[in-house]
């Protein structure tokens, strides 16, 4: 920013920008901003490693041709960036722990029996099978080279080091979760909040239902109010920053359009040689997972629709737009397929060799017997259907987990089978199959429609002018409400420094990082974030601590009212039975039943405002007694606990609540390590030319 105010007030500077346009392809970035006195030449700061220009430009080289960016220059800049961070904040912990990576293991989770998560889902589409795995290893192998920093390298070792890293990373997670455990103590605890009731009649005025006339608030009951709970922890403020914003949408156009057309024309060449048409698929496609899928009758318009019902095998159906991305598809296979069969099954949960033999054992007696609805109810541990001797009904191989779909889809009719799947061993017989259909099945390469560069500088240069010509938060306003038949401002209040998010700005690291550098009224350059130019305007800035009286006046203010309030119907909710309070304060007297701790309120109340105490009073009341007026964050309380606490009793000793709490403790080890790393690493992010 201070570079444009240099110059907005000194004109011939306009004259020196145009001249270094003209030859900024030649002039390094670093020997540009020195000659505006930026020393710094460096792309950002990692937990003290500083990325210089170079090193920015050689990451972009490496991660460019393993991910189809189709031309999305902020999606690379943002993924690359994150991957460095990762990169950098987990090395010395990757390090201290020994984690290396065999050549052993590498093979085995690219190509062998256990594929990591990333592997599985980011170059296999979620799927795993012998085929597949095998094409893919040919695919890996017949990779081009690809050239980084001026040297030819080849694209498969691109992809080892990064699945590689990314192996760490998930070793590292895995650790972290075995080192998260909830004990009985927690799980008794959490069953108790959720299971123990309580039932009360009371009386709450909430402070809603209290005009604020009714009581007088002064400047200096505002300011004795801050003065008294400014250091109260739910008022100690956080470093953030607040912006109002504007967008300039970045349209596709037809120029795009072609552009991806004669892209994918080029690829379809490739498409009908291919060996494996799933792998290949999987290897180009935009989005994960695109693979071999069932083509469904009309799912598509004229003339697409009949050239994949009716043209021949390995036909490249397209070019076509489908959606918000083209497409092209290759005729994979056309066979006669049951869509739907019927069938019954018992489940035996014990896994391993054990439940194989009682499986078994049980599908000899129903051969002999003929008698699998009674053997259901006997033996079978799926409670939905046990009774009804075993019978599931009519489903697809969707509906049901592959081996079991595999085995009542390629099973005969009246045939017992013995299948294992994640549930435990199933004891199966199909009893009926439908007819079978003619299916068409292809294997679809998309490619998203998004904005080309040129299209990107067309929607840059006219937010551009707009940072120009308005460059004051009074302007600004003015301007956007006649911008377009008038621009909507978006505000965004109390943003963290590690925000990545801005309302529905998915990737606004860019917006965060200027409004770290700005001053209070300052207009931001434009910012490419989610396909549109965003320009904003920093509003308020606050300080990590105790919070300024202005940043808080209007909190405060009604802070102060409420304790008004709470201290006018205290005192006329202090003596007299509950109906009689009730009278007095124009309420009447509620009953709530079932109230358990977990909740952070009384159900049905009126009050939707956290009552920590509220709830905490009720299940320290003595059964029979009455409360002292209570002042709660929503209201006035005054409440009586009619019958004892009535305690949850748990099923299986708390297991399932250890069980979820293992499991959300673990969840949240990752993530917190993960921020805790980042904040710590003090990171400095230059890439968007921040000051």
């Amino acid at each position: 920013m201070a570079l444009i105010e240099k110059i907005r007030r000194q004109g011939w500077l306009v004259l020196v920008m145009v001249g270094l346009g003209i030859v900024g392809y030649l002039i390094p970035y670093d020997a540009v901003m020195a000659l505006f006195g930026n020393s710094s030449a460096s792309v950002g700061v990692i937990d003290g490693k500083t990325i210089n220009p170079q090193e920015w430009q050689i990451a972009l080289e490496e991660r460019k041709p393993l991910f189809q960016y189709d031309g999305n220059q902020n999606s690379l800049f943002t993924d690359t960036w994150n991957q460095l961070t990762e990169d950098i904040i987990y090395q010395d912990e990757y390090d201290k722990l020994g984690f290396t990576i065999s050549e052993e293991e590498y093979e085995e989770i690219v190509f062998g029996k256990y594929l990591s998560p990333y592997v599985k889902s980011t170059i296999y589409g979620g799927k795993d099978s012998a085929s597949f795995k095998e094409q893919m290893r040919t695919n890996f192998d017949q990779m081009p080279p690809v050239t980084v920093n001026g040297s030819t390298v080849p694209m498969q070792g691109l992809w080892k080091e990064l699945i590689i890293k990314k192996r760490q990373k998930e070793k590292y997670d895995a650790l972290l979760k075995k080192g998260a455990y909830a004990n009985s103590i927690d799980a008794k605890w959490a069953f108790k909040l959720a299971n123990d009731k309580a039932t009360i009649d009371y009386v709450v005025k909430s402070y809603t239902e209290i005009p604020d006339t009714s009581v007088t608030v002064s400047e200096s009951d505002i300011k004795a109010y801050y003065q008294e709970h400014k250091n109260d922890r739910e008022y100690r403020q956080e470093l953030s920053r607040s912006i109002e914003y504007i967008s300039f949408p970045v349209q596709s156009s037809s120029y795009d359009s072609l552009q991806i057309t004669e892209n994918l024309t080029k690829l379809a060449a490739d498409f009908r040689m291919a060996k494996s048409d799933s792998a290949f698929s999987a290897m180009h496609a935009s989005s994960p997972g695109m693979g071999v899928v069932e083509y469904k009758s009309n799912e598509l318009p004229e003339p697409w629709n009949s050239q994949f019902m009716n043209d021949s095998i390995g036909k490249v159906v397209g070019p076509y737009t489908d959606g918000q991305s083209m497409k092209i598809s290759k005729i994979s296979k056309r066979s006669m397929e049951v869509d739907s069969v019927a069938a019954k099954h018992i489940l035996v949960k014990e896994k391993g060799m054990k439940g194989k033999a009682k499986a078994d054992s049980i599908k000899n007696v129903i051969a002999k017997e003929n008698n699998f609805a009674v053997m259901a109810a006997m033996y079978s541990e799926d409670p939905s259907n046990k009774d009804k001797g075993g019978d599931l009904g009519t489903f697809d191989r969707k509906t049901m987990v592959k081996p079991f779909a595999d085995a009542c889809f390629n099973g005969a009719v009246g045939q017992l089978q013995v299948v294992e799947t994640t549930f435990g061993w199933h004891i199966i017989e199909v009893t009926k199959r439908n007819n079978p259909r003619l299916v068409t099945r292809i294997a679809v390469i998309d490619k998203m429609v998004e904005p080309s560069q040129q299209t990107v500088r067309s929607a840059f240069n006219e937010a551009n002018e707009f940072t120009i010509n308005f460059n004051d938060t009074t302007s600004f306003h003015r301007a956007a409400d006649t911008l377009n038949g008038k621009t909507i401002i978006y505000p965004v209040k109390n943003v963290k420094p590690n925000a990545t998010t801005l309302g529905a700005l998915q990737n606004a690291t860019a917006v965060v990082e200027w409004a770290y550098s700005a001053e209070v009224g300052e207009i931001s350059q434009p910012k490419l974030v989610d396909n549109q130019y965003i320009i904003a305007a920093l509003m308020e800035i606050k300080e990590r601590g105790v919070p300024t009286f202005k940043n808080v006046y209007d909190v405060m203010k009604t802070e102060a009212i409420k304790q008004k309030k709470a201290e006018l119907y205290m005192d006329k909710m202090k003596s007299g039975t509950l109906e009689e309070i009730a009278t007095a304060v124009g309420s009447q007297v509620k009953k709530a039943e079932n109230v358990n701790m977990k909740a952070n309120s009384i159900p049905n109340s009126g009050v939707s405002t956290g009552e920590n105490e509220v709830m905490g009073a009720i299940f320290g009341l003595k059964t029979g007694t009455m409360t002292s007026p209570i002042k709660g964050k929503g209201g006035v309380y005054v409440i009586r606990r009619t019958a004892d606490i009535v305690p949850g009793a748990s099923a299986d000793n708390y297991l399932t609540e250890q069980t979820q709490s293992n499991t959300s403790f673990q969840n949240k080890i990752v993530n917190s390590v993960f921020n805790a790393f980042k904040e710590a690493a003090d990171i400095e992010d230059n890439r968007y030319g921040r000051r």
